[in-house]
């Protein structure tokens, strides 16, 4: 995978994380934590991003579909294609950058994950440095 020196993190599928460079924040907010999530779980999930048909399709065969935003992984690994990986990678790149537009610093994330069990609803799951667990549930109908 070619790495981006763009100061964001990049996504391995082999579940490395690095940080490419330093960013320095005027202070975490984690009250913000569930904002960023949100946010991120709602574009991913959204008519704007091209593979939410091939997510649906998944969901449709009644499996659990998980995203690792700290790792780049996805499950099911065997129903990964192209553009989900090329989906994945694209948010992973500007992951560092849309977190810091809402003072969080990814670095105080252990544990971030997009979520759609199988006849369930699409979630967002996030564990901060402190240990305080965040879930915001996405896209929903009301």
């Amino acid at each position: 995978m070619e790495h981006h020196h763009n100061g964001d993190i990049s996504c391995h599928r082999d579940g490395l994380l690095t940080k490419l460079a330093d960013t320095r924040f005027a202070k975490m907010k984690y009250k913000n934590i569930y904002s960023a999530i949100h946010n991120l779980g709602a574009s991913f999930t959204s008519l704007m991003n091209y593979v939410l048909d091939e997510l649906e399709s998944i969901h449709h065969q009644r499996l659990d579909i998980e995203v690792d935003w700290l790792s780049g992984a996805f499950a099911p690994e065997s129903l990964e294609s192209a553009r989900i990986r090329a989906s994945i990678e694209y948010y992973c790149e500007g992951l560092t950058r849309q977190f810091a537009q809402q003072n969080v610093d990814v670095a105080s994330i252990t544990q971030l994950r997009f979520n759609w069990p199988a006849g369930g609803r699409k979630y967002m799951a996030a564990t901060d440095d402190r240990g305080k667990s965040y879930k915001i549930y996405v896209n929903e109908s009301k």
